[in-house]
């Protein structure tokens, strides 16, 4: 199952998908998940919003790959403005569900699915796609400046992006034994599922995720007049929990070598 993203059979499989009545049918479910999720968010700032659209471009994208993965984010962000239009239609956002979809594929698609590639992918989807290209649309849409549109999405997604990562684990490891016995994500076996449990091997992943998030909203709290309080205290808790999960991880890691 296992391929390399640079491989010819990886691309062959992936255009293959296209052709797979079964794969067509998941995406076309996988769209209308998306179109309908993504209508439901929660507004933190200047078109600055929270979605809940990615667990199911991740899940998606891990089953059919980047080609229908680039279709599938293409058609449900054109189908999802037409039947909920919000403000004027942007093709950057497009652009964004295209690539966003893709990021997931390359790294999950045929591919042994752990808490470290769960946490790369959302790490360049928040960082890459919402913050540099969400950051320039907004810029080109709404006419403030890029640092301003930057700095706000560049905290927003620090801070969500440990939660982000724990809550997709937490659904693939529900998932992939499902999906195996499907055969829609065939090849994992049990210990290839144990790496998605907070077992030794994810928790240094979320303690480090968590001490970043600390950083930047500590950081951020540094640049505001009010609400000062809140983000020093988040960055606190957070720095508290990455330090208590490296911890976590290290004394496990340390069981499993005695044992």
């Amino acid at each position: 199952m296992i391929q390399s993203t640079f491989s010819p059979g990886y691309w062959k499989a992936a255009w293959g998908e296209v052709k797979n009545l079964r794969r067509l049918v998941f995406a076309a479910l996988i769209c209308a998940l998306c179109v309908v999720v993504g209508s439901l968010f929660i507004t933190v700032g200047d078109n600055l919003r929270v979605k809940f659209t990615f667990f199911f471009v991740a899940v998606g994208s891990a089953v059919y790959g980047p080609v229908l993965g680039l279709l599938v984010g293409a058609v449900s962000d054109i189908l999802g403005y037409v039947l909920f239009p919000s403000g004027a239609f942007f093709p950057g956002y497009t652009l964004s569900s295209m690539l966003g979809a893709l990021i997931y594929a390359l790294l999950l698609y045929r591919k042994k699915i752990t808490v470290l590639r769960l946490f790369c992918a959302k790490f360049l989807v928040n960082y890459l796609v919402n913050v540099l290209l969400g950051s320039l649309w907004s810029k080109m849409m709404f006419g403030k400046g890029y640092l301003y549109y930057m700095t706000t999405s560049l905290v927003k997604n620090s801070l969500l992006l440990p939660v982000e990562v724990m809550l997709l684990a937490a659904l693939f490891a529900v998932l992939l034994p499902v999906f195996s016995r499907m055969g829609l994500l065939p090849g994992h076996e049990k210990r290839e599922l144990d790496r998605l449990t907070l077992g030794s091997s994810a928790l240094p992943v979320f303690g480090l995720d968590c001490i970043a998030a600390a950083c930047f909203s500590l950081y951020y709290s540094t640049t505001l007049e009010n609400g000062v309080l809140i983000f020093r205290i988040l960055g606190c808790v957070l720095a508290l929990l990455g330090i208590g999960l490296l911890l976590g991880g290290a004394i496990q890691r340390r069981r499993q070598t005695a044992a």
